[in-house]
């Protein structure tokens, strides 16, 4: 089952353009079960669609935490 959740950067590493928006993207599909991100700068934020049955959103922040992205949870 698809699931979606949205991550706000926190941190002092910030999406600062496109090129941040495409890394995140790719680093995040590297993941097991993910289905869809969209990282948008000019929000700081990150969607990410999903299979909750393979991963979880914890997951998901650690994989952003070891690229230097401090989120919560929006």
């Amino acid at each position: 089952m698809f699931r979606s959740v949205t991550f706000e950067v926190v941190g002092e590493q910030r999406l600062n353009c496109g090129a941040c928006e495409q890394r995140v993207t790719r680093l995040l599909k590297t993941l097991e079960g993910v289905g869809h991100v969209r990282a948008q700068a000019e929000a700081q934020r990150i969607e990410v669609l999903f299979d909750a049955a393979v991963l979880e959103p914890r997951r998901i922040a650690d994989r952003l935490n070891e690229a230097g992205y401090e989120t919560t949870v929006a």
